[in-house]
C-alpha cells in the first residue's frame, strides 16, 4: 500500500501513462485507488469494483485490538511491466492513506526518481546532505538484491556457456582443417616441391581457418544484434511454439524481457571468438608441414649447344637408414653419384631398393643420414629449410608416376603455379605456361581441369609444370608407369625432347628397360650403392 499525492503520481509516467483500463479521475478526487493488472487478475477484480483492505493495527477496545477494515473503489488498473509492481502494489491518495493508518500529517518514506539510475552512488551523499539529519537511505539495487544477484549468477553462467560454445566451434575448425590437411596431403607435397616455403603453406591454412572464424563471428554478431533488438518477439514466438511461458513474470518480476547491448562486452566476446579461431588454425597449419612432399618446380627452354657440360649434381658417401622395430634398415650405404648438364640418366632398380629415397635426397626433400649432396657446386647438407626450399624452387623439377596435378585448377593454372610461387607476375607466368602447353602439343586443353584430361595429357601437363621455372635438374620417378605402352612412349618422347632442348640434367627412375636404353647412361642400386651397368 503506497499513499501518493495525485500530482506526484501524475509525474510518475511509468504508472500514470500505463493505466488500462480506467483513469486517474477517481484517484485525484480522493475516492478511488489504483491496482496492478496482475493483482486484478489474481483477485478477479476490474475497474469499478470494491477492494476491501484489512489492517491488524486497528482501534483498541475492551475486547482487544480490532482490525481496521475499509473498502475502496478501483478507479483504474496499471501495468508497469514489472511483476513486483503489477501484482503487489496499491496506490492510494496520500490523505486517505494517512487516515487509514492513523498517521495524519505524517509520511513513512519519500521515494526519489532519478533520470540516471546507474549514477545512484554519486547522488546518495547529496540526498543525505539535503535531508539535514540522520536518514535510512536505500536504493533500487538493495531493494531488489536477491533478484539482481540471481541475474548476475545467470549472466556469469551464460558467459561460461557461450565460451564453451565458441570453444566447440574452434575445435570444429581444428577438426575441419585437419581433415582438409589429410585430404590435401598430396597437394601440399606438390606445393612444397614446387618451392613453396613452410611459412607460405602455413599461411594458406591459417587464412582458411581465420576466414571461417571471421565469417562465423560476423554472422554471430549480426544474428545476436537482430535477436537482441527483437528479444521480446522472439520470446513470445518460442512461448507459443513450446506452449510454455518462457521467463515467467512471477519468477523474473518482468512482464517483458528487456535487452541492452553493451559495446565493451560485445567486443570482448568478438575478440575472444576471433582469438580462439586464430589459435585453432595453428595446429592444423603445423600438421600440414608434416605432409610428405610429392611433385614440383621447373624450367624455361634454353639453347643446349651454348652450355658447357659441367657437374650439376654430386652425391658423395650418401647414407639413409630407417628404423624397423629394433633393427636398422639401411637403404643407401655410402652411395656416390654425379650427373652433368644435358645428361639423361636412367635409374633402373627393383622396387624397395631405394630409388624414390635417392630422388628425394637428391631433390632436397629428405635429409641424408650421412654424406654430402652438392648441387651446382654448392653443398646443401647444412642448409636451413628455407634455403633448401629456395634451391628446389629455382634449380629442381619433379615428375612422379602419378601426375599430382591440383584438381581445383586448370592445366594452364597448374603450370603457372610454380612460377607464381617464384614471384613471377600472373601475365608472364600465363604466357610461359601457354608456350609449354603448345610445346607439349596440348595447348588447346589449357582451360581443362585434370579430371577432364587423359592420362597422357595429365602427365604431359605435369612435365610442363616441372620445367616451368627453368631448373637445372629434373627428377622423374616412374613418369610413364601408369600409362599404356603407346602413350608411355609418346610421353617419354616429349620428355626427352624437352630435356634435350633445354639442356637440363635428368635422372629418371624406371622399370622400362626399353626406355632406359634410349638414355645416355643407366645406373642401378646394388647393396646400397649406385653403380653403372
Amino acid at each position: 500500500m503506497r499513499g501518493v499525492r495525485a500530482e506526484d503520481l501524475t509525474k510518475l509516467k511509468a504508472v500514470s501513462e500505463n493505466i488500462k483500463p480506467g483513469d486517474m479521475v477517481g484517484f485525484a478526487s480522493g475516492r478511488g485507488v489504483l491496482i496492478g493488472t496482475r493483482m486484478a487478475d489474481q483477485l478477479g477484480l476490474s475497474v469499478g469494483d470494491l477492494i476491501t483492505l484489512t489492517s491488524p493495527d486497528g482501534d483498541i477496545t475492551p475486547m482487544g485490538v480490532s482490525p481496521r477494515v475499509k473498502s475502496y473503489k478501483i478507479s483504474g488498473l496499471f501495468e508497469i511491466g514489472m511483476s513486483e509492481y503489477d501484482s503487489s502494489i496499491i496506490f492510494m491518495p496520500l490523505e486517505e492513506a494517512q487516515l487509514y493508518f492513523n498517521a495524519e500529517g505524517l509520511v513513512q518514506s519519500i521515494e526519489l526518481f532519478v533520470d540516471h539510475p546507474d549514477d545512484i552512488d554519486n547522488l546518495k551523499p547529496k540526498v543525505v546532505e539535503a535531508a539535514g539529519r540522520q536518514i535510512n537511505l536505500t536504493d533500487w539495487r538493495q531493494r531488489n538484491q536477491t533478484f539482481f544477484s540471481a541475474l548476475q549468477v545467470e549472466r556469469n553462467v551464460m558467459f561460461m556457456i557461450l565460451t564453451l560454445i565458441v570453444l566447440v566451434a574452434a575445435l570444429n575448425i581444428i577438426s575441419g582443417l585437419i581433415m582438409l590437411v589429410k585430404d590435401k596431403g598430396s597437394d601440399i607435397a606438390i606445393l612444397r616441391t614446387m618451392g613453396a616455403s613452410a611459412g607460405a603453406i602455413m599461411r594458406i591454412f591459417f587464412m582458411t581457418g581465420a576466414a571461417i572464424g571471421i565469417v562465423g563471428t560476423i554472422g554471430g554478431v549480426l544474428l545476436g544484434v537482430l535477436v537482441c533488438v527483437n528479444i521480446e518477439s522472439v520470446r513470445q514466438f518460442f512461448s507459443r511454439v513450446s506452449g510454455t511461458v518462457l521467463f515467467n513474470p512471477q519468477v523474473y518480476f518482468l512482464s517483458q524481457l528487456p535487452a541492452e547491448m553493451d559495446f565493451s562486452e560485445t567486443m570482448s566476446i568478438v575478440v575472444m571468438a576471433l582469438t580462439l579461431s586464430f589459435i585453432a588454425t595453428i595446429f592444423p597449419a603445423l600438421a600440414c608441414l608434416r605432409a610428405r612432399s610429392g611433385a614440383g618446380p621447373a624450367l624455361r627452354i634454353r639453347n643446349a649447344a651454348s652450355m658447357k657440360r659441367n657437374v650439376v649434381l654430386k652425391l658423395t658417401g650418401v647414407e639413409r637408414h630407417y628404423g624397423q622395430g629394433d633393427t636398422l634398415l639401411s637403404i643407401l650405404k655410402g652411395a656416390d653419384f654425379s650427373m652433368s648438364k644435358g645428361e639423361i640418366v636412367a635409374l633402373v632398380a627393383p622396387s624397395g631398393t631405394g630409388k624414390s629415397t635417392l630422388l628425394h635426397i637428391a631433390g632436397l626433400l629428405e635429409h641424408p643420414d650421412g654424406g654430402e649432396v652438392n648441387i651446382n657446386g654448392h653443398a646443401c647438407d647444412g642448409l636451413s629449410d628455407e634455403k633448401r626450399t629456395a634451391i628446389r624452387r629455382s634449380e629442381i623439377g619433379f615428375v612422379y608416376q602419378f601426375h599430382h596435378l591440383l584438381p581445383e585448377f586448370s592445366a594452364l593454372e597448374n603450370i603457372m603455379m610454380p612460377q607464381l610461387i617464384a614471384g613471377l607476375s600472373r601475365k608472364e607466368a600465363g604466357e610461359r605456361a601457354g608456350q609449354l602447353l603448345d610445346y607439349m602439343r596440348i595447348g588447346h586443353r589449357g582451360s581443362h581441369r585434370p579430371g577432364e584430361l587423359s592420362g597422357g595429357e595429365q602427365q604431359r601437363v605435369a612435365i610442363a609444370r616441372a620445367v616451368a621455372n627453368a631448373p637445372t635438374l629434373l627428377f622423374a620417378d616412374e613418369p610413364t608407369g601408369n600409362l599404356d605402352p603407346e602413350t608411355a612412349s609418346y610421353v617419354f618422347d616429349a620428355l626427352e625432347a624437352l630435356v634435350r632442348q633445354s639442356g637440363l640434367a635428368a635422372l629418371i627412375a624406371t622399370h622400362n628397360h626399353e626406355l632406359a636404353r634410349r638414355m645416355d647412361r643407366r645406373v642401378t642400386i646394388s647393396d646400397g650403392k649406385i653403380v653403372d651397368f
